[in-house]
């Protein structure tokens, strides 16, 4: 087979696979959830899911110096297998008494979901050219936030139809069915380094290449700040739903209008990626970023929508313009540790930053939430377009060769 047409095989075996899995995963996110409050009656109970799947993200470190130190491709295999198997327990909860097992089984598919992304993100890397690679990130990111809106609405009727055992058991299958699909990935993988060095050097590896390589440094803290803006701004949509006179449910709509503006986001990055680089697509999200906040800061229902949708490009042409280039710039040794660092970077702040938009929408009206986040983001998007984060100067760590 052609290695074109081999690249192109594995990137649709590969999405046929995440299709299988984003769709259980969704839709157990969910319903672990709802189910614990269907037992208990108490929303804080239910809120402890959400912990659960969460905590292990603090651990991504070290879940990425494991991928980096095994076979990618072997490694999602198991945890698939894994998952599927960790799921099943829930085929025996029944009343409130046995909510604890929902508990640590979310812990178990919270580690799982640490483990997959940085093994993905560096199975990547070797498995796929760069205008592949670029490709297939884009397509991801549409089918994950379409997942987004279509799983859980899923998942909430077959719960309510058939009870939480049962989305576990089609979770289960979803696994296996991903797990067989990347049996049949054909590349041929480099074997995995062992390290030479202190476990502490080799834990922080990824951190220190991103801090060593000007560009990704800069993109990395700039998605990162974009993605605290976010989720301080989160908050104010709820004051912005009073604003426009519209019941809660109506929050639906513009959560659908931001998942719209997502799916195409993803669609349309490869192309861009290839055409203008990482950098500047980062600074197109961050600029789509300012424009939905200040749209959504009118209190004018089209204002309000058109914003929405706009703001849906913000983050996944930032995070995806980050994917690639941490991907592109760095060495398959460190791919998993870098993708784990990107995750903490990313994901890490955030429950600070919602907590302080909620006190925020509190304190102020929600319009100089919404025109505080414009302010940070454009100052961001500035901020990298002018190249200054790439101009600094920093202590340089030695790079790992291992």
């Amino acid at each position: 087979m052609q290695p074109d047409r081999e690249h192109r095989r594995n990137a649709r075996i590969y999405l046929l696979a995440l299709a299988a899995s984003l769709i259980g995963d969704s839709a157990m996110s969910l319903v672990a959830g709802i189910w614990v409050k269907s037992l208990t009656g108490s929303s804080s109970a239910a809120a402890v899911v959400a912990v659960c799947i969460y905590a292990p993200s603090l651990l991504s470190p070290v879940a990425g110096l494991v991928v980096d130190r095994v076979r990618r491709l072997r490694m999602l295999i198991v945890v698939n297998l894994f998952s599927a198997a960790a799921v099943l327990p829930l085929l025996l909860v029944h009343s409130a008494d046995q909510v604890w097992l929902i508990y640590v089984v979310m812990l178990g598919y919270g580690a799982s979901m640490v483990l997959i992304d940085p093994a993905e993100n560096a199975l990547f890397a070797t498995m796929l050219p760069d205008d592949v690679r670029r490709q297939v990130n884009g397509v991801r990111l549409a089918m994950t936030e379409g997942g987004k809106l279509v799983a859980p609405l899923l998942g909430a009727g077959l719960f309510v139809a058939l009870g939480g055992g049962f989305v576990a058991a089609f979770d289960a299958v979803t696994f296996v069915i991903a797990a067989l699909v990347l049996l049949r990935l054909r590349f041929t993988e480099p074997a995995p380094v062992r390290g030479r060095r202190h476990w502490r050097a080799e834990l922080v590896a990824g951190f220190a290449h991103i801090r060593a390589t000007p560009q990704l440094r800069a993109v990395t803290i700039a998605a990162a700040l974009a993605m605290i803006v976010a989720g301080f701004a989160t908050p104010a949509q709820y004051s912005l739903i009073d604003a426009l006179h519209r019941p809660p449910g109506y929050l639906g709509v513009l959560t659908g209008l931001l998942g719209a503006g997502s799916i195409v986001a993803g669609l349309v990055s490869g192309p861009l990626i290839t055409r203008i680089g990482e950098r500047w697509l980062a600074v197109l999200g961050l600029g789509n970023g300012v424009l939905g906040n200040l749209a959504r800061m009118t209190g004018w229902e089209p204002a309000a929508l058109a914003g929405s949708f706009v703001s849906g490009f913000a983050l996944p042409w930032t995070v995806v313009a980050l994917i690639n280039l941490a991907q592109r710039a760095t060495p398959d040794v460190l791919q998993g540790r870098v993708s784990a660092a990107v995750t903490l970077a990313l994901f890490a702040p955030q429950p600070i930053a919602h907590a302080v938009g909620a006190w925020a929408i509190a304190a102020v009206d929600y319009r100089y939430v919404y025109l505080a986040a414009a302010v940070a983001t454009l100052a961001t998007g500035v901020w990298l377009a002018t190249g200054q984060g790439t101009r600094t100067t920093l202590p340089v760590f030695r790079r790992a060769s291992t």
